[in-house]
């Protein structure tokens, strides 16, 4: 069978089964999806006649990169406050209630969706919001533009959405302001999981806030089981799994023994300072844990991702993107993942290069209950892959590319994306984008959210010259 792509002759690293690294190795892609893995040689003999060639001489091919947590929106709102995190948060409330209509959410989908393809990135999942759990569901337009937007970047997104930890007051469509309830946001959640999951490179996750309080008030308990009752219903209904973001200190163990919200379908983020008992619920459940290295929860609080792993329980990266101050580049996470957890046993044998890849591709894709499709170069998968060179001078000499990969490669060092079998990038170059459109479209919708909620002198910097504290 004729391939309608060959990206043939650089060092395979496949994260299959066996781990193969190949020193001279290729993969054949038809129909979207991998036709061979193995061997240049054998590849071409087996399959010749590609329509289109990828010359990977110089570069790593390997698995495209999973971006398993990051949020939607945070592209506009990157460093406001200069570093004061209460402020930042008080924005992003605001900022994504008040003041910003569907364009907004498209340009910035743009713009993180172009960062995240040019770092490598082929999946990532985006949570309709942030703050703390502000999310923008009271009205499907708002998704809807931002999936769309997504779409025209090409690669694959996953968007998490689910109701807001209380009910606020946004500016609507005709302008006007109001109180949204929890229900509605609930229902809007219904109508893009309908409209959008499963069109095209589209899915859709279920979202819930994070219990945490330690004082049971009964009514709250109720809004809250009520709330977890309608999102599991959705997520049963179209077959998605469950995201929670901002887990902590026996919040793990709360969610599985007065919600239930716990099982292999259930993937956490950040998951700082654990109990045994929250352990214990991980491990037992399946239930999936996304560590953000480079998030200000990891400064605040401490994964104990080695311990997790060591319980068996399933730990992959998120990037936390892009706001306030991370970026989607997963090699940046990835190396950060060993550093993080090295310093905190002061041991530097832990967590070596291999595991961190496996985290950001084989253990996302099981995370996000994908790994039928994705995180690996094997034949029937989905063909998304990622080149990488290998001749840069931080890249030299030319030994041992896993470690090369993790400990030195950043995100611009990848030359090449195919994302279900379509060049997405070539050598550095994305065609199907306009990227000084994009960054300016950015710019126009970032600077004009700021007017309408007030907040442009956040935008104004204070490095901290000088100072040890900011």
């Amino acid at each position: 069978m004729s391939p309608d792509l060959l990206v043939s002759g650089g060092v395979l690293v496949a994260m299959d089964a066996a781990r193969r690294v190949i020193a001279d190795g290729a993969v054949a892609v038809a129909a979207g999806r991998i036709l061979a893995v193995g061997p240049r040689a054998a590849v071409e003999a087996a399959h010749p006649g590609a329509a289109r060639r990828i010359d990977a001489r110089g570069k790593a091919i390997l698995p495209g990169l999973i971006d398993a947590h990051a949020h939607a929106g945070h592209g506009l709102v990157k460093s406001l406050g200069s570093g004061d995190g209460a402020a930042w948060m008080e924005a992003c409330r605001i900022l994504y209630t008040l003041a910003s209509p569907p364009a907004f959410w498209a340009a910035e989908a743009r713009l993180a969706g172009l960062e995240r393809l040019m770092c490598g990135v082929t999946t990532g999942v985006s949570l309709l919001g942030g703050g703390d759990s502000v999310h923008r569901v009271d009205d499907p337009a708002h998704g809807e533009a931002r999936a769309a937007a997504i779409a025209e970047v090409g690669i694959r997104d996953v968007m998490a959405v689910g109701p807001s930890r209380s009910a606020h007051p946004y500016r609507g469509l005709d302008g006007t302001v109001a109180q949204v309830s929890l229900e509605h946001q609930i229902e809007v959640c219904g109508l893009l999981l309908e409209r959008l999951h499963g069109r095209g490179l589209q899915r859709l996750c279920a979202l819930l806030p994070v219990y945490r309080e330690t004082a049971h008030d009964a009514d709250l308990v109720r809004e809250v089981e009520a709330r977890g009752r309608a999102m599991l219903g959705l997520a049963g209904r179209f077959g998605v799994p469950l995201h929670q973001d901002g887990h902590r200190t026996g919040s793990i163990e709360l969610a599985e023994r007065m919600f239930g919200l716990l099982s292999p379908r259930t993937f956490l983020s950040h998951c700082t300072d654990l109990t045994d008992a929250d352990v214990e619920s991980l491990a037992r459940t399946g239930a999936h844990v996304v560590h953000n290295p480079t998030a200000l929860a990891a400064v605040r609080g401490f994964c104990p991702v080695v311990r997790l792993l060591e319980a068996g329980v399933n730990v992959c990266l998120g990037s936390d993107a892009t706001a306030p101050d991370r970026s989607s580049d997963m090699f940046r996470h990835m190396f950060e993942a060993m550093r993080y957890a090295q310093r905190a046993a002061r041991d530097d044998a832990l967590l070596p290069p291999g595991r961190a890849l496996e985290m950001a591709t084989v253990d996302a894709a099981r995370a996000l209950g994908m790994s039928d499709e994705i995180g690996s170069l094997e034949p029937g998968k989905r063909a998304d892959l990622i080149t990488v060179d290998l001749t840069a001078p931080h890249m030299a000499p030319a030994n041992m590319p896993v470690t090369r990969l993790v400990c030195f490669a950043t995100g611009a060092d990848v030359r090449d994306v195919v994302v279900e079998g379509r060049v997405l990038m070539e050598d550095r170059c994305v065609p199907h984008l306009d990227r000084a459109a994009i960054v300016a479209e950015a710019e126009a919708r970032a600077s004009e959210a700021l007017a309408v909620a007030g907040l442009a002198h956040l935008a104004v910097e204070e490095p901290g010259w000088g100072r040890i504290r900011r």
